[in-house]
């Protein structure tokens, strides 16, 4: 799933994108309020991760304009001693925080968080007949067995999983799975829909010629 980061610091900045894109995310890296609300205003993002202190328009005046016209989740880093903050970012409709210093493995937990109750789910395990798509752990099941899929095409299974019943385009699939500065060829969804039938089944993933791919529950 694709992420919006905004850090104005090089070195955290350039960590946080390392760690989440390990934690099998894609991440856009931005260092300043203007260019992430114009980032979030025209990209589809599965959450945004805002730093309150940035340079030119504050964290905080980014969530209040976003939130004018979007309810893509937020979830934003503050100081430890910065309450006042937290409260406010929270009364603007910032849906979780994190307070710095802190672990990768916290974020990635919170990400997760925020990602199921935005789907309006609390477990972490999507299930559809014999197949187990475990969204924390990252793993896939089919019939109890376990099955080892890449880091990409978990990213899609995600996605048509999260969207069950729900017809998602080719590109709404390359808009939430690859990054500004990401290199794939014009058929990469296609192999990686491939890869996953030949995995998890053929019938699995239907194909809406000319309009996109479903997950039928």
């Amino acid at each position: 799933m694709r992420l919006l980061l905004v850090e104005d610091d090089d070195l955290l900045g350039k960590a946080l994108r390392t760690g989440l894109i390990q934690g099998g995310y894609t991440a856009d890296w931005l260092r300043d309020g203007e260019s992430a609300l114009e980032a979030a205003r025209t990209n589809s993002y599965m959450a945004v991760i805002l730093d309150i202190n940035l340079p030119g328009i504050s964290g905080l005046k980014v969530l209040k304009a976003l939130r004018q016209t979007s309810d893509t989740p937020v979830l934003i880093m503050t100081a430890r001693d910065g309450l006042e903050a937290r409260v406010e970012g929270l009364d603007l409709g910032a849906d979780d925080y994190i307070v710095k210093p802190f672990a990768l493995a916290e974020l990635l937990a919170r990400l997760r968080a925020v990602h199921r109750r935005s789907l309006g789910r609390s477990q972490t395990v999507i299930t559809l007949n014999d197949i187990e798509v475990d969204t924390a752990a990252r793993t896939v099941r089919k019939a109890g067995e376990w099955v080892k899929i890449t880091a990409r095409e978990f990213q899609i299974l995600n996605l048509l999983m999260a969207r069950m019943g729900r017809i998602v385009s080719k590109g709404d699939i390359e808009a939430q799975v690859y990054s500004w500065d990401g290199d794939f060829e014009s058929n990469t969804v296609e192999a990686a829909i491939y890869s996953l039938r030949k995995k998890l089944g053929r019938e699995l993933i239907s194909t809406l010629r000319g309009v996109g791919y479903v997950i039928n529950g």
